[in-house]
C-alpha cells in the first residue's frame, strides 16, 4: 500500500500536467499547429513522454501550499507558470550551450533550428506570465496577485542574471567559488525559492512562514545545481540523457572544476589547453584525483541540511510535509 504522501503526489502531478496543457491549448490551431507541436515536443507530451522531467518545481509549489494548510488546487496556475518559466530557460540554455541532446533526445533547436527555437522559447516565457495571471480565477485578492507576480518576475530576472554570469564565466580564466555560488543562486536557486514561497503565499501562510519556505527552496536549489554539475562530469550519459562531454567541451566553470583548478595548477593548465575531445577522459581523471567530486557532494549535502532545517522552521503539516522531506532526499540522491 502506498504511503499517503505518495498518493497525494501522484494526484498533484496529474493535475499539473492537465493544467500545463490547458495553459498552451489555445495555440493548437491550424495556423499555429507547428508552434504547438514544438512546445508539446519540448514538454514531453508527444513522441517521448519520458522526456517530461520530474516537474519538481510545480510539485514543490503545490506541496508548499498544502503544507501550510492551503488548498493546493488553488495554486495550480502558479505552479504551471513556474514550470513554463523553467522550460523557457531550458530551451534558451540549450541554444546558448549548443547542447544537441536533452533527456536522451534532440533538443528543440537541433530539431527545428535556432530561429524557431528562440521564438518558441519566447512564447513559452509569455505563456508562463499568462498562466500566473490565471490566479485571478482562483482569488479575488488583487494584493495577492500583485505579490505573486512581483515574486515571479523577480525570479525571472534572477534567472537571467545567473545565466548572464554563467555565460561570462566561460571566457574568464579564473572564477572564485563565491562568484560561482552567486551565479547558481540566480540561475537555479531563485526559481526553486520562488516555487516554495509562492506555494506558501497562495496557502495564506504568514510572512515569517513564507520566508522559511523561501529559504527551503533556495538551499534546495543550491544543492540541486551543485549535484547537477557533478552529474555533468561524472554522470552516466545513458541515465542523464546528456553527453558527459557537454560541460567539459563548453568549459563550464562549475564547483568541481573550480575546486580542481584551485587544488592543482597543472589541472588549470590542462583545462585551458583547448577543446580536444580526446583529452576529456584525462581531465575527468585529474578532477577525480583532487577530491573535487567528494568536495562537491559534501557541499550539496550541507545545502540540503540547511534546506531541511528551513523547512522544519516553516512547520509544514501532514502528508505534504512528509512529501517535501522525501522529495528533498530524492533530489540529493538522484543519478539523472
Amino acid at each position: 500500500m502506498k504511503p499517503t504522501y505518495a498518493t497525494l503526489q501522484e494526484q498533484m502531478l496529474a493535475a499539473i500536467e492537465e493544467d500545463l496543457q490547458r495553459s498552451v491549448a489555445f495555440l493548437d490551431t491550424p495556423t499555429y499547429a507547428e508552434m504547438h507541436r514544438m512546445i508539446s515536443y519540448h514538454m514531453g507530451w508527444s513522441e517521448t513522454p519520458h522526456a517530461r522531467g520530474k516537474r519538481v518545481r510545480p510539485l514543490l509549489t503545490l506541496l508548499s501550499c498544502a503544507g501550510v494548510e492551503g488548498i493546493w488546487q488553488t495554486a495550480l496556475p502558479a505552479a504551471s507558470a513556474i514550470e513554463l518559466l523553467h522550460n523557457f530557460s531550458l530551451i534558451h540554455d540549450d541554444i546558448e550551450d549548443r547542447s544537441e541532446m536533452r533527456r536522451g533526445r534532440p533538443t528543440l533547436w537541433s530539431k527545428w533550428g535556432i530561429e524557431q527555437a528562440i521564438n518558441t522559447g519566447d512564447a513559452v516565457f509569455t505563456l508562463a506570465h499568462l498562466s500566473m495571471l490565471r490566479m485571478g480565477e482562483k482569488t479575488t485578492s488583487s494584493d495577492l496577485i500583485h505579490d505573486l507576480m512581483l515574486q515571479f518576475d523577480r525570479a525571472c530576472l534572477s534567472l537571467t542574471q545567473g545565466q548572464h554570469l554563467d555565460i561570462g564565466f566561460e571566457t574568464r580564466s579564473t572564477v572564485s567559488s563565491s562568484e560561482y555560488l552567486n551565479m547558481i543562486d540566480g540561475k537555479t536557486a531563485a526559481l526553486l525559492a520562488a516555487s516554495t514561497a509562492i506555494g506558501a503565499r497562495v496557502g495564506q501562510a504568514e510572512e515569517g512562514r513564507v520566508a522559511h519556505f523561501h529559504e527551503f527552496g533556495r538551499h534546495l536549489g543550491l544543492a540541486f545545481q551543485i549535484l547537477d554539475d557533478v552529474l555533468g562530469i561524472w554522470g552516466e550519459p545513458a541515465r542523464t540523457g546528456k553527453s558527459q562531454q557537454d560541460d567539459i567541451r563548453s568549459r563550464k566553470k562549475t564547483l568541481p572544476v573550480l575546486y580542481a583548478m584551485e587544488a592543482s595548477p597543472d589541472i588549470a593548465e590542462l583545462w585551458h589547453q583547448g577543446n580536444e575531445l580526446d583529452r576529456t577522459e584525462d581531465i575527468v581523471d585529474a578532477f577525480e584525483k583532487t577530491g573535487a567530486r567528494e568536495y562537491s557532494h559534501t557541499q550539496a549535502r550541507e545545502h540540503t541540511r540547511l534546506a531541511l532545517a528551513a523547512l522544519e522552521a516553516g512547520s509544514p503539516t501532514g502528508p505534504p510535509a512528509e512529501a517535501l522531506r522525501n522529495l528533498t532526499h530524492e533530489l540529493l540522491s538522484r543519478d539523472q
